[in-house]
């Protein structure tokens, strides 16, 4: 090329001086390099918007089994877009652990290194006790922490895998191979002791990742949809192929729960703000259901970043929908918080027995339910206004009826609770436990018939 130019040069100005045909050398070679540039720029933009194009319905159904989807955006990383997952294809799992873990080959020349993600999942609620739940499964000598936040906590799948930490967006969105080195010290562990370690586990205890599903209109898959399609539980699916992890989910009195959180993030100082709050953002939740689905509404970003307190939290069923979904109900085991409290030694051992560990001698459980609490919130001031729990109670009643149909376990009503705390207050409630779980479902769920004005002025209710 170089030299066609020069031959060219010297055709055009046979006279010129030799300084100036150079420089209109220099000049044409400079001007066709940046035109080449200009248009490897251009097939480079065409090749990453033909990944990210819309895709057909057709093309979007997934197989049920491995919650497949296609691959539409293997380009995320070059634009700080979010990380496909259906683009990462992993290695088959090593049978001769227990953990979820495999083998990686990073480069020809070096040896494998082994890579795991959780066998466990404890996927909430936030302010149910779940910091403290972990602390004694990880109590157990064959559980490991993992190195996130207070040894449980990765925040991957609900927060920064979207550059999110709570309402706060950052710049740096967390890949799979961050997620993986989360639990870089079993891995090591495992690798290390090879024959020895094979029963080891270890766990994911972000209990954002039952319900923030905020996000969802970044996932690839959900591009240019009305409603998601794919959400945590899906991405989870994929990634584990065949094997189905296990998930432990505590709850806990939702009106409680509650208050809990509201003091806990500084949204308000006593009961007179949290009763103001409280009723703001039900009046904010019946406005989102005018024009949108009650679960695009629990869905919402803007929303959720308007709301004074995270009053959606409490409807569990809306969020256990989603992954009951995706995984079979035998993947799951739930707790109350309440019992868990009481009883901690039963809970424990139902639970050790569902993540198949070995049982422990009495003297070793015996410490290990006598662990003092973890990350316990700090005194609230002042106990939740009668008024503001009629408004509560009447408001999660619903989701209460449906998350006990889903889970057929009545104690999901937790009216054994509210009879002992609140007697006054429910002696009128009945609920209706004589139908199977399949007549109760579904529960309608109608925020825009909830009158608010029933507990803001002299009416009965207003108690």
């Amino acid at each position: 090329m170089r030299k066609v130019i020069s031959r060219l040069t010297i055709q055009l100005l046979p006279q010129a001086s030799k300084r100036l045909r150079c420089r209109t050398l220099f000049t044409i070679t400079l001007l066709l390099g940046t035109i080449t540039l200009f248009i490897a720029i251009v097939s480079l933009q065409t090749l990453q918007l033909t990944s990210f194009k819309f895709i057909s319905e057709a093309d979007r159904l997934r197989d049920d089994m491995k919650g497949a989807a296609p691959c539409i955006d293997r380009h995320a990383a070059l634009y700080d877009r979010v990380e496909d997952i259906f683009c990462q294809n992993l290695p088959p799992f090593e049978p001769q652990y227990k953990n979820p873990c495999f083998y990686e080959y990073q480069n020809s020349s070096a040896d494998p290194v082994l890579r795991c993600l959780p066998y466990f999942y404890i996927i909430g609620m936030d302010k149910c006790g779940t910091t403290d739940l972990h602390s004694k499964i990880a109590s157990h000598r064959d559980v490991r922490n993992n190195i996130g936040s207070l040894g449980k906590e990765t925040m991957f799948w609900s927060w920064k895998r979207y550059g999110l930490f709570n309402k706060r967006l950052g710049s740096y969105k967390s890949t799979l191979d961050d997620y993986f080195y989360m639990f870089y010290e079993i891995s090591e562990e495992t690798q290390q002791n090879n024959g020895t370690s094979h029963n080891i586990i270890t766990g994911d205890a972000t209990p954002m990742d039952l319900w923030d599903f905020r996000s969802w209109d970044w996932i690839p898959q959900n591009f240019k949809k009305a409603e998601p399609e794919i959400l945590t539980p899906h991405l989870v699916r994929y990634l584990y192929k065949d094997r189905t992890p296990k998930f432990l989910i505590q709850l806990r009195d939702p009106i409680e729960r509650l208050y809990s959180d509201y003091i806990f993030l500084d949204q308000g100082i006593n009961a007179a703000t949290f009763h103001a709050h409280v009723l703001k953002a039900i009046r904010l939740l019946q406005e989102c259901v005018k024009t949108k689905s009650l679960r695009l509404c629990f869905f919402d970003r803007e929303l959720y970043n308007k709301l004074p307190t995270r009053i959606h939290l409490g409807c569990y069923s809306v969020y256990i929908k989603e992954w009951f979904a995706v995984f079979p109900r035998s993947a799951f085991h739930f707790t109350r918080t309440e019992d868990f409290h009481s009883n901690a030694r039963e809970t424990l051992t139902d639970i050790y027995s569902f993540l198949d560990l070995e049982p422990l001698p009495e003297s070793n459980l015996s410490a290990i339910v006598n662990q003092s609490r973890k990350h316990v919130t700090k005194a609230k001031k002042g106990k939740v206004f009668s008024k503001t729990f009629s408004i509560l109670h009447q408001f999660y009643l619903p989701c209460l009826q449906e998350t006990a149909a889903l889970l057929n376990d009545d104690r999901y009503l937790w009216d054994d609770v509210y009879r002992k705390t609140r007697p006054e207050l429910v002696k009128n409630v009945n609920y209706d436990t004589s139908r199977t779980v399949t007549d109760r479902l579904p529960f309608m769920i109608n925020f825009t018939e909830f009158d608010i004005s029933l507990f803001s002025g002299t009416g009965r209710r207003n108690i």
